[in-house]
């Protein structure tokens, strides 16, 4: 499968809701909710390159994956200023009973809430 760099806001998704977590997979991930795969990857617990890679399909003139709670991650990554594109395999076809074209997505349950911790550290000085 050939494989290009995507920005995950340019990946529609292929269902109306998703899961709050991921299922037993045998991934790093597997079992946590949406936001602790994120918070993961922002405290350094993960890399972004542990997630396995999406599928994606083109259909007319956008890019749509099953792999919905995945990309769900990378865009909230990507909004935080951690992932500008990431890598996905380009496919002929995806599920049948994934049949909508979403820019956007509800979660079904709560995700977690996602823990931003900026890197920059600031120094600041008092003067009296």
């Amino acid at each position: 499968m050939p494989q290009i760099q995507l920005a995950p806001s340019d990946i529609y998704y292929s269902q109306r809701s998703i899961s709050n977590c991921f299922t037993c997979n045998g991934t790093k991930h597997a079992g946590k909710t949406l936001a602790e795969t994120v918070n993961d990857i922002l405290l350094g617990r993960c890399r972004i390159t542990e997630i396995p890679k999406i599928s994606v399909v083109r259909i007319g003139d956008v890019w749509v994956t099953a792999d919905n709670r995945r990309l769900w991650v990378f865009r909230v990554l990507e909004s935080l200023g951690q992932c500008d594109t990431v890598t996905v395999k380009v496919t002929r076809y995806i599920c049948r009973k994934k049949n909508v074209i979403k820019k956007e997505v509800k979660i079904r349950g709560d995700p977690g809430k996602v823990l931003y911790e900026s890197k920059v550290r600031i120094d600041v000085t008092v003067y009296f």
